[in-house]
């Protein structure tokens, strides 16, 4: 009796209150063969998941990915999740199903989390219930089912005040939270979780010994993240993003004083201004019960706890607005942390766990409660449908004619979308604007591409290539450049004008393959690769040049051969990590290339017959591999001491 009654235990009876609120999102869809899809979800994600799930069953470790930015390391890319644990079902699944399951999942262990931690607080289950349906199914969380790396973040919100006195599961929190691929979230949600903390708190304050847990949580993280963490960081240091966010990006997608009523929603802010799938970073809404229920929540609580929530919410809500009005604009420009945060509608998931409690509070003073759970959960699931936009699962599974054009056609070359291009998605439908292999769409196909979008962390001196690239006037402009940076093909809106490019076919572009022989390496005589520069030059180099053939074992490795003294130029990023040695009559040896034409690199060659042979092995992930090993065995350790202990004094 004892184990029936706890199966069906109010923990149960939540869980499947809230499966059930998520079946009703995003099931029905699901059942009519369609997926989520749009933003970053459809350019990014897609080509972040798929193409490390395509090694890792070929049996390699995704370290370098060649496809993207001229070549990057995978490893240090933290947005595309590789390390989380959720990201397995990327290895099981298909895309979109694995897609489906991780947004379901994970909207579920949101809300499970919030009510537990609600329930912690001493509110009713059932109001426990309210606050976090709006916590997980709010527009906030909605807004970033596109968004992977953002969800699987947020989802472990509630844990860091679940656990907060709690060191050993709040490192494993914020483990989590590092490998979910989005760490910048971190800090907003470990300083909403003290503001939680302190206005919960029913015995005296030590603020030092909660610092305390919380320094011995963060390094146990780090330790058990190094995989991931020290990659991540050596690729901090190298792109454009070390010295913060430029005023003007982070000021980008904030609110106006006009878009508060998305805390309410359509019924506040009218049908035709209700477009989340376009500003999703405002996207935050409530609905008229949640609303309502967070605002009466202030005049139930005890007058200290109303008033550090609704503190924390009123602060989110005024740094949501970004420069839109002059108090809140000069914050940004005067206070440097925020140089560091992308985009002011961002925080506003700050607001979503005083919000909730807030919420919760009401549901479990009200009479009318549980019927206000009821209606806020039927109003929230209609918003999330009107919220959410689907497609076909095919988009993610139909390659299209253009992707599968250039894989007959380029082999190892890459292609160039023009920059006209990237305003040109007139397409007749979601296929034909995802298939354009805008942002990094082109990755799970193997193309390898000049010039992606989207990722802000690439390394410095390949991102001012790109962004020099997509600042060309013309389709002859470009054509110069193309042999330099090997690329074959320019994919251009309408026919490109040039003599130094055949048109070839019109497959969704205009497709034009240069007259010239392309190569991602050539050979030059010993004057002219000497002179070859450094930085990236105003115009192509007007010298002679012999293209070398590149032969690529793997992503991580290839090599180049030739004969002769002089330079070997090889448009490939020169990152740390790779080695080169070269062999040559005299034996083989390192070699040490040097920068040139930005983001490239050159080596010097002797006479007679050599081989230049590169090969990826990263020292911050094997160093960071060895240590989160080494972490996770003294975890387990420690554990299963305890529970040894624990059994025999039970």
């Amino acid at each position: 009796m004892d184990a029936e009654r706890r199966i069906a235990g109010p923990e149960t009876v939540i869980a499947a209150a809230l499966a059930a609120l998520i079946l009703a999102l995003l099931g029905g869809a699901w059942a009519r063969g369609l997926s989520v899809f749009w933003g970053d979800l459809t350019y990014l994600h897609h080509g972040w998941r798929a193409a490390p799930a395509m090694l890792i069953s070929a049996g390699r470790a995704p370290l370098w990915e060649p496809a993207l930015y001229f070549g990057m390391p995978m490893a240090g890319s933290m947005q595309g999740g590789l390390l989380y644990p959720a990201t397995i079902l990327y290895y099981l699944f298909g895309f979109a199903t694995a897609t489906a399951l991780f947004q379901a999942l994970h909207l579920l262990a949101a809300g499970w989390l919030c009510a537990l931690w609600l329930r912690a607080c001493r509110l009713s289950w059932g109001a426990s219930l309210g606050g976090a349906l709006l916590f997980a199914c709010g527009g906030v969380m909605i807004a970033r089912l596109p968004f992977l790396n953002h969800l699987a973040t947020l989802t472990w919100a509630p844990a860091l005040a679940l656990f907060f006195r709690r060191p050993a599961p709040l490192a494993l929190t914020l483990a989590l939270m590092m490998f979910a691929g989005y760490p910048a979230f971190i800090p907003g949600c470990a300083a909403v979780a003290w503001v939680a903390a302190y206005a919960a708190c029913r015995r005296p304050w030590s603020w030092s010994g909660s610092f305390f847990d919380w320094a011995k949580a963060s390094f146990c993280a780090g330790a058990l993240t190094a995989a991931q963490l020290l990659p991540g960081l050596e690729l901090a240091g190298h792109s454009r993003r070390s010295s913060g966010i430029g005023l003007v990006e982070a000021m980008t997608w904030g609110f106006t004083p006009g878009d508060l009523p998305q805390w309410i929603g359509p019924a506040a802010l009218g049908a035709a201004r209700f477009r989340p799938a376009v500003d999703w970073a405002t996207c935050v809404y409530l609905g008229i019960v949640g609303a309502a229920a967070a605002a009466c929540g202030m005049f139930v609580l005890p007058r200290r706890r109303a008033l550090i929530l609704g503190a924390a919410v009123a602060a989110v809500v005024f740094l949501t607005l970004g420069d839109s009005t002059a108090p809140s604009g000069a914050l940004w420009r005067g206070l440097p942390p925020l140089r560091f945060i992308r985009y002011p509608g961002n925080l506003a998931y700050g607001a979503m766990l005083p919000l909730a409690a807030l919420a919760g509070a009401w549901f479990s003073k009200s009479r009318t409660g549980p019927a206000l759970v009821l209606l806020s959960a039927f109003e929230l699931a209609l918003l999330g449908r009107l919220a959410t936009p689907f497609a076909p699962r095919g988009l993610f599974t139909e390659p299209g004619p253009l992707a599968r054009t250039l894989q007959e056609l380029q082999g190892d070359a890459r292609y160039m979308i023009s920059p006209r291009a990237l305003q040109a998605s007139r397409g007749a439908d979601v296929f034909d604007w995802k298939q354009r292999l805008y942002g990094l769409t082109n990755a799970p196909y193997r193309l390898r591409s000049a010039a992606n979008f989207g990722e802000p962390l690439v390394p410095r001196a390949s991102y001012a290539v790109m962004d020099a690239l997509l600042s060309l006037p013309s389709a002859d402009a470009a054509a110069g450049w193309m042999p330099w940076i090997g690329a074959a093909r320019l994919l251009t809106p309408e026919p490109a004008n040039s003599p130094k490019l055949a048109a070839e076919a019109r497959v969704l572009w205009e497709m034009s393959r240069s007259r010239g022989p392309v190569s991602l390496a050539y050979q030059l005589t010993p004057s002219d690769g000497a002179a070859l520069p450094a930085a990236w030059p105003l115009s192509p180099p007007a010298v002679s040049r012999s293209p070398l053939v590149v032969r690529r074992s793997r992503e991580d490795r290839f090599e180049i051969s030739g004969r002769g003294a002089g330079w070997a130029y090889v448009a490939e990023p020169l990152y740390p990590g790779w080695t080169v040695r070269l062999s040559a009559p005299g034996g083989e040896r390192p070699a040490v290339p040097e920068p040139a034409l930005g983001a490239f690199q050159k080596v010097e060659t002797p006479a007679g017959s050599w081989i230049l042979r590169w090969r990826y092995e990263p020292g911050p992930w094997r160093l960071g591999l060895l240590l989160a090993c080494a972490s996770w065995i003294m975890l387990a350790r420690s554990w299963y001491h305890r529970a040894v202990d624990f059994g025999r004094i039970g």
